[in-house]
């Protein structure tokens, strides 16, 4: 799993494709980032993220881990209150942890960026 004495700041870029590009500050593994990406594919739009956080804190409200909420691309699976497990569904990355926190705050900035870029 991820971790760091401060918080993970994930930032995202739309490439040639219009696909968007994660990164995290500071530098995780490229695998953890591979998988952010693979999860957003499924996630194209302001609206659509808007949605899977608010199902995703639904979910969590509800069940509190034990769930999942799979996108076209991947499966996010929260394992336990402080643990989410990001699932590969067609073998681009290698499934990995990330922290609960940082998964939600993730969230948080890709549905601030997908809002600036569509004005």
């Amino acid at each position: 799993m991820t971790g760091s004495d401060r918080p993970a700041v994930w930032s995202f870029t739309l490439d040639e494709d219009e696909d968007w590009v994660p990164s995290r500050e500071p530098a995780g593994d490229e695998n953890l980032r591979r998988a952010v990406e693979t999860l957003l594919l499924g996630i194209a739009s302001a609206k659509a993220a808007e949605a899977y956080l608010a199902a995703w804190r639904a979910d969590t409200e509800r069940w509190g881990s034990g769930f999942s909420l799979s996108t076209a691309g991947a499966g996010a699976e929260r394992v336990s209150a402080g643990t989410v497990r990001l699932v590969d569904l067609y073998g681009q990355f290698e499934d990995c942890d990330i922290a609960a926190d940082e998964f939600d705050a993730m969230l948080r900035d890709y549905l601030a960026a997908a809002r600036a870029a569509e004005g």
